[in-house]
């Protein structure tokens, strides 16, 4: 039996909120002017101060700086809509966590993941070398593999000694002593890096090129379909190698060199949609009244598009997520940079009998937490931006089922 409410329906228009977008000021335009002035400011004192630490014991390099603006353009073109849109649809937060529950805890676990990521490191600082502590185990657990010197209790004789977890160490240490605490907050920063970068230049790219490409038609899409074919052809872990080769290591590199050639797909994907939507009654309507193409875009054509758009744009944040940590567990990252990845390789490369090693002197097993814990870090990750970019792709497409 169908219900009463099947039929058609009429959304309530909020006039102010249109008339506001006409206006030259915004809160969008304000947040990002005032905030890549704060950067600005923030840069020029640094460089006047040479040899200053910024915050805490944090000297920033040009990655920080680029992340910085990422920041700030995510909290002006990201935060403050999404903040107008849970007030205009007046739903309080308990609301959106029932409805979705999924991407609640997947929300959940991204923004603890930014903000450790983001204050972990300039709060809890670097952690030093102590080579006597190599391989101490987790809290609950002990290891035949006892360090020189165990802060836990030891039993066994002495040739057998078994060193058991301290709170000194509460998960645990890896080869040179570093806390595993420690190397998961910095596999975080990096993994935060990579996200809010992604997020605030790449992702606006890919969506900005496939809504013009679909939208214009003609020429201006065959040039950027042309473009798109052109760089999707390009592997970017050559490129990335090239510049290694060159430049050596660098995050900001790995940055670019993806960035710049694997957004392609999401252009396509975005561009099939709005050939579809275009023809739509409501696209139509809206020329017809005289609506700007920008406009028509950004009202109609775009947010009926994110049901492509968005679990699209959160795959491909999580594809860099998992291509940084494969390329430092390869080894070809920058020594200070502690990635997930490269803790992993710390325990997974280990003593094979008759064959040459290069990392750990212990089988896997004997030193198990050393490549655990960030292996289950970066998959709740992965499976977070999952659930999350379902959960925002059903919350704000206006042709999903009203709830």
């Amino acid at each position: 039996m169908a219900s009463a409410d099947d039929g058609p329906r009429f959304e309530n228009v909020d006039w102010d909120e249109i008339d506001r977008s006409r206006t030259m000021v915004t809160a969008e335009r304000a947040t990002l002017l005032g905030g890549v002035l704060l950067v600005a400011l923030s840069y020029a004192y640094y460089r006047r101060s040479a040899g200053l630490y910024l915050v805490a014991d944090w000297r920033p390099v040009p990655v920080d700086w680029v992340f910085l603006l990422a920041v700030v353009a995510l909290t002006a073109y990201g935060v403050v809509p999404l903040v107008k849109h849970v007030r205009r649809r007046r739903r309080s937060p308990l609301t959106l966590v029932r409805q979705y529950p999924g991407a609640a805890l997947g929300g959940a676990f991204v923004a603890g993941l930014v903000v450790v990521g983001t204050a972990g490191p300039v709060v809890a600082g670097a952690a030093p070398l102590r080579f006597q502590h190599a391989f101490h185990p987790p809290v609950g657990f002990s290891s035949a593999v006892p360090p020189q010197e165990c802060l836990g209790t030891v039993t066994g004789e002495s040739f057998d000694r078994v060193c058991h977890g301290s709170w000194s160490y509460p998960l645990g240490t890896n080869e040179r002593g570093h806390p595993l605490g420690f190397l998961l907050v910095e596999g975080a920063r990096v993994a935060t890096y990579v996200v809010v970068v992604a997020s605030a230049f790449i992702v606006p790219l890919a969506a900005a090129v496939g809504v013009v490409a679909g939208l214009r038609g003609g020429l201006v899409d065959d040039l950027l379909s042309s473009y798109v074919d052109v760089q999707l052809c390009i592997p970017a872990i050559l490129l990335y190698f090239i510049g290694y080769a060159y430049y050596g290591p660098s995050l900001l590199l790995l940055l670019a060199t993806f960035g710049l050639l694997s957004w392609g797909g999401i252009a396509r994907l975005v561009r099939s949609e709005v050939i579809q939507r275009r023809g739509d009654g409501y696209v139509l309507v809206a020329r017809s009244l005289g609506a700007s193409g920008s406009y028509t875009a950004r009202r109609h054509v775009l947010p009926n598009s994110t049901n492509t758009l968005v679990p699209a744009a959160f795959q491909l944040l999580a594809l860099f997520v998992l291509i940084e940590a494969g390329i430092a567990f390869l080894g070809f990252h920058e020594i200070g940079t502690y990635s997930w990845g490269s803790t992993i390789s710390e325990s997974i490369n280990a003593e094979v009998a008759g064959q040459l090693q290069s990392r750990a002197d212990e089988p896997a097993y004997r030193i198990w937490w050393v490549s655990t814990l960030p292996a289950a870090a970066l998959t709740a990750t992965l499976v977070a931006f999952k659930t999350l970019g379902d959960g925002i792709r059903d919350a704000l497409d206006p042709r999903g089922e009203r709830r």
